[in-house]
């Protein structure tokens, strides 16, 4: 904000959780465990890493902040100091943030198991967008100032929304924001006062926490307060709210929030978690304490022994330490060595149990192996032409013909073998435990007639083998009723009249029609084979693919659908929650979503289609729609609309792998910046009547 000095500190803590520093030497390869007060163990994490990052040699309008520079230099120092792998970064522009943050999340973020964080300190912006909403913004050093050169600011800035988004593909489960600034924004379910309560199973769910230094406009002094009160805290120079040697992340904004103000009256953290019911349940931890069933690690004192005790929940199970046979369970080993082991663990018919630890010396450590049966499957040789076929078990892409599937849960399966240009090849088929069933699978050419649009044709399918059906002109009432369950309130139901007939495509765009136009296949998920969605495309993307089609077949006609068309041909008459009724419970038989995708894509077309021949409208892959994104709907009832004539962000529709029941309904709307690239987001085309 113009007129003093606007810090932001940003962490992301990738299931944060801290061990003092009095104990620690490094945590990597260390499993970290905790203990509820009913002595129930919930295993925590196995490495830690951090990016900090600290602008304060601004070159254009902005103040100089030699304090996010120093600030960002005692973070690391306190980061390393419990636990952390800290990688320091300072002065960056838009490219060398998006290059550091990617590389970081490229090389750390895979693991769930891992604690990552990145903190960024230096000068935040808040900005209105076309909606009326609160958009904040990390301002890197060469950007100009917004009332200057609103365009150059844009480019040269990070917006909170793009990294939220980012945030949420993140393989690891736990993710904490921390911004020490002057934040706006409607990303945050704020809490009032929830009243932290002591560690306790939760925290195993996926979360993503966010704590502010303030409200909006509120100022940050450079000499950052909540920087120096959330250290004290982290650093046990101050006591913990809750005296059990944990702080979650409840726990920490309520004390930022009740601390600061202490000295600050000016500023009042805030804290709270995404609107998300998948990544709002959980909570972060960190540990304060040497607290009984941690898994912990101190530097080494010569000459000080340790003691190490290995059990299971089966008798007589072999254990090794570093692969040296150490007797049948249970086993203590008394006066060993300190530091790294590996501890294995195994019994015929049972699943191996393998962990890394350190013993720390003058310590005693138990560790309790935990053995599983192993379940007797079977396989399935498949072999026949053409060669390449994808091979999909239950719809899981498996392989490609010729292959061999292995580790096949006995009882009855589905196997389907595709391939473009061919009819699909589908067979039933019955597994017995330790059963090997051989199968030929040949594929027909298939021969598809190319069918022109126009007046009174029901479907045609185009050049490259895209298919689509006749969406009639008609009336219905967009978005959702009050008492629709998991509404959201952007969408205010409004009549719509549709006054022309429309083609859509039957399915979203293939990896295999992409590459017909385009030549290249961005998805993420390639092994899911051609017949699955692209993604990984940005809204640009989906523009210069419609122009080349276009030119291809020599017409203007392909575009994206509008929102109003989208809702209209998935909802195909229905007014109910889902183009197939209100049930939660029968999604699965329409949609791949996030409680049956296996967090994946899968080919387009499995699942049962609306009433006008739409497969996937819910799930697979979010839809991009060709208006931007507005908040509120028109009031009176509109022919055709098509949006707002400019905005940030175009909307998607549908819902993906990614999504639960809530995003897949008929009427819920979502939206991404359009220049991002996610392997959930994807689109289906309109093409006009001639």
């Amino acid at each position: 904000m113009k007129g003093f000095a606007c810090i932001l500190f940003l962490a992301y803590l990738f299931f944060g959780l801290t061990i003092p520093s009095h104990l620690i030497a490094a945590t990597r390869g260390i499993k970290v465990a905790v203990k509820t007060p009913e002595g129930q163990r919930i295993d925590l994490y196995r490495d830690s890493y951090a990016l900090v990052i600290g602008n304060g040699n601004y070159k254009k309008d902005w103040d100089p902040l030699p304090g996010a520079i120093r600030d960002s230099e005692e973070v690391a120092a306190a980061l390393r100091r419990n636990g952390f792998r800290v990688t320091l970064k300072t002065d960056l522009t838009r490219e060398a943030f998006n290059r550091a943050l990617g590389e970081f999340v490229i090389k750390y973020g895979k693991d769930r198991d891992s604690r990552l964080l990145l903190y960024y300190a230096g000068h935040g912006h808040t900005q209105k967008m076309a909606t009326d909403e609160e958009l904040g913004y990390l301002v890197m050093i060469d950007a100009p100032a917004p009332e200057k050169d609103p365009v150059g600011f844009s480019l040269a800035s990070i917006d909170m929304q793009a990294l939220i988004t980012q945030a949420k593909m993140i393989r690891s489960k736990h993710v904490l924001f921390m911004f020490d600034s002057c934040f706006s924004g409607t990303v945050l379910n704020l809490r009032d006062r929830v009243t932290p309560s002591a560690i306790s199973d939760k925290v195993r769910y996926p979360v993503r926490q966010f704590i502010t230094a303030g409200r909006a406009n509120e100022a940050v002094p450079d000499r950052s307060v909540f920087k120096e009160t959330f250290l004290d805290i982290l650093e046990r120079r101050d006591r913990e709210p809750i005296p059990d040697g944990y702080l979650t992340g409840e726990e920490l904004g309520l004390y930022l929030k009740s601390k600061v103000p202490e000295y600050n009256p000016m500023q009042h953290p805030q804290y709270g978690k995404i609107r998300d019911p998948r990544l709002d349940k959980g909570d972060f931890v960190f540990v304060l304490a040497e607290s009984g069933g941690a898994i912990i690690e101190e530097p080494s004192h010569p000459g000080m022994k340790a003691t190490l005790r290995i059990r299971a929940n089966v008798s007589g199970a072999r254990v090794y330490l570093d692969g040296v046979d150490k007797g049948l369970t249970p086993v203590t080993l008394e006066t060993i060595q300190p530091g790294r082991y590996k501890v294995k663990v195994v019994k015929e018919g049972y699943v191996p149990y393998e962990e890394r630890v350190l013993v720390s010396p003058g310590k005693v450590l138990e560790v309790w192996a935990y053995l599983e049966r192993v379940a007797a499957k079977g396989s399935i040789s498949l072999s026949g032409s053409p060669e390449g076929a994808k091979v999909y078990l239950e719809g899981y892409y498996s392989g490609s013909v010729p292959c061999t599937i292995e580790q096949v849960e006995p009882g009855r399966h589905t196997l389907t073998v595709k391939k473009n240009g061919y009819s699909d090849w589908v067979e039933k088929v019955r597994v017995a435990a330790g059963e090997m069933v051989h199968l030929e699978a040949n594929l027909k050419k298939e021969v598809k007639e190319v069918i022109e649009p126009g007046i009174g044709v029901e479907s045609f399918t185009n050049s490259i083998g895209m298919e689509f059906a006749l969406i009639p002109a008609g009336n219905f009432t967009m978005g959702s009723p009050r008492r629709e369950r998991d509404r959201d309130e952007d969408e205010k139901q409004h009549k719509v009249t549709i006054t022309r007939s429309f083609y859509m495509q039957t399915t979203e765009v293939t990896q295999g029609r992409w590459k017909a136009v385009m030549g290249d296949n961005p998805s993420y998920f390639k092994g899911c084979g051609e017949d699955c969605p692209v993604e990984n495309i940005s809204w640009d993307d989906c523009q210069e693919f419609i122009r080349r089609l276009n030119q291809m077949e020599g017409t203007d006609k392909y575009r994206l659908p509008t929102e109003a068309e989208w809702e209209y041909a998935c909802r195909a008459e229905s007014v109910t929650r889902f183009y197939f009724g209100h049930d939660d419970r029968k999604l699965g038989e329409y949609a791949w979503y996030v409680a049956n995708s296996g967090e994946q894509t899968h080919p387009v077309g499995q699942k049962e289609p609306n009433a006008w021949g739409l497969y996937d409208m819910h799930g697979n892959v979010w839809e991009w729609c060709q208006d931007w994104y507005k908040k509120s709907y028109p009031w009176r009832h509109v022919n055709d609309p098509k949006g707002p004539s400019s905005g940030s962000f175009p909307v998607s529709r549908g819902g993906s792998w990614y999504s639960n029941a809530r995003y897949c309904r008929s009427a819920a709307r979502y939206f991404v910046s359009m220049s991002l690239n996610y392997s959930y987001q994807g689109f289906r085309l309109v093409r006009e009547l001639d």
